[in-house]
């Protein structure tokens, strides 16, 4: 007799407990705790610099083997 009754107050209790945490939830906090994006600005520096020294290396590689500084012609 009290499963019949309590499986008929079961979708109002559901309804309830759904308002209720769907109430409290507000809004995220400002400040994210755990793991954060990188900040775009300060990888922007490091790509630049990554690309400048790529094509300083490739300059003396193409300047070393077109003047055969490695020794590779003979």
């Amino acid at each position: 007799m009290n499963d019949k009754d309590k499986n008929t107050n079961e979708p109002q209790e559901r309804e309830d407990y759904m308002r209720k945490s769907t109430d409290n939830l507000g809004s995220p906090p400002e400040r994210k705790e755990g793991l954060q994006e990188p900040r775009v600005k300060e990888m922007n520096k490091i790509k630049v610099g990554v690309a400048v020294f790529v094509v300083i290396v490739l300059i003396i590689l193409v300047l070393g083997i077109a003047f055969d500084l490695f020794g590779l012609m003979n």
